[in-house]
């Protein structure tokens, strides 16, 4: 690229970083790997700058890019189990998310996780953060699967109302929580 390239891609790139970062992290959100996700989408934004359409926004070119490299890196962590299936993910990718509103959801949903009984905590992060399937948390806690559903749907719900009173709080809509 061409230093007044680098320039344009710079002063397109800077302002939309954490949208792009608010957006990897709405469809894979695991904070482990953002980083690891964003340094790849901002080397594959660049070595792609010259097919970027200068009649179009940035943005959404961006976080087009942005999420086949969720795919890429989803399919090279394969072994692992995630929270999400590629459907979910192509779902979520298509929903045009608030972005500033992502940021305050993710930032009150860490707040309740930080309330949360250790036990009830503890089976979120090993099924969510893990990726863990409910049978083998049964096995490792020595705990019936029945009774990880009850604790799951009772933190779910409870996660639910924490976030919505955190964003209530901060005025905030919170009805799509």
């Amino acid at each position: 690229m061409k230093p007044e390239q680098n320039r344009e891609f710079v002063a397109l790139m800077v302002p939309c970083q954490q949208s792009i970062r608010n957006f990897v992290y709405s469809i894979h959100p695991d904070a482990g790997d953002l980083d690891d996700i964003m340094q790849e989408t901002a080397i594959s934004l660049w070595e792609k700058f010259d097919t970027f359409d200068r009649t179009r926004e940035f943005l959404p070119w961006a976080m087009r890019l942005a999420y086949f490299e969720v795919l890429s890196f989803r399919k090279k962590r394969s072994r692992d189990r995630l929270v999400f299936s590629d459907e979910a993910v192509e779902a979520l990718a298509a929903e045009e998310p608030e972005v500033e509103l992502t940021e305050h959801v993710r930032e009150a949903l860490e707040t309740c996780l930080c309330r949360l009984d250790p036990r009830a905590r503890a089976v979120v992060e090993a099924r969510y953060g893990k990726g863990s399937s409910i049978s083998d948390l049964a096995i490792h806690r020595k705990e019936s699967v029945h009774r990880l559903y009850r604790i799951l749907d009772k933190v779910r719900a409870l996660l639910i109302d924490c976030v919505r009173g955190q964003l209530i709080d901060q005025g905030l809509p919170a009805d799509h929580v």
